[in-house]
């Protein structure tokens, strides 16, 4: 392991990340104890230990929803907490489907979620999209949207 694997979670470290890398930072500090890091509409956000919070702005065009799709078990959220929030269906492939209100396909494509049960997806802003998900024989479609305010975590999508 290098020195930069295992010194604990700086806002130093943040420097520089695009928003994409800010998002796979604040998942691989998951386990970090003391440390938050969540996602609205305009940031990733990490709150350190001793009181010092970082954002990390969102690209001015497009946003990120968590979705955790399940088959048993959930959780109310609104907004994603990479630090907290855990879905049911760990490192699962998962067939997504996106389209717009319009009906163009906008994704359609199998991604893996996450340890934390989840998958990200990186949305045009000022949109609503159906998707479409499908795992083991199941399937689940609802509705996303991409506004100002919009929520960032979506755990209401069950598998049937």
């Amino acid at each position: 392991m290098t020195a930069a694997q295992t010194a604990a979670p700086s806002p130093a470290q943040l420097g520089g990340l695009t928003p994409q890398q800010a998002l796979a930072k604040a998942n691989q500090w998951r386990s970090t104890g003391g440390l938050q890091s969540f996602v609205t509409t305009e940031a990733v956000v990490f709150k350190f230990p001793g009181g010092e919070q970082k954002s990390v702005a969102l690209p001015a065009k497009q946003m990120v929803v968590a979705i955790a799709p399940y088959v048993n078990q959930t959780h109310p959220c609104k907004t994603h907490f990479m630090s907290g929030c855990q879905g049911e269906l760990v490192n699962t492939p998962v067939s997504v489907l996106v389209k717009t209100h319009a009906g163009k396909t906008v994704m359609n494509k199998t991604v893996k979620t996450l340890p934390n049960g989840f998958l990200e997806l990186w949305l045009d802003r000022n949109q609503t999209y159906q998707v479409t998900l499908k795992t083991g024989g199941k399937t689940t479609t609802g509705t996303l949207n991409t506004q100002p305010g919009s929520d960032t975590c979506v755990t209401t999508m069950r598998l049937q």
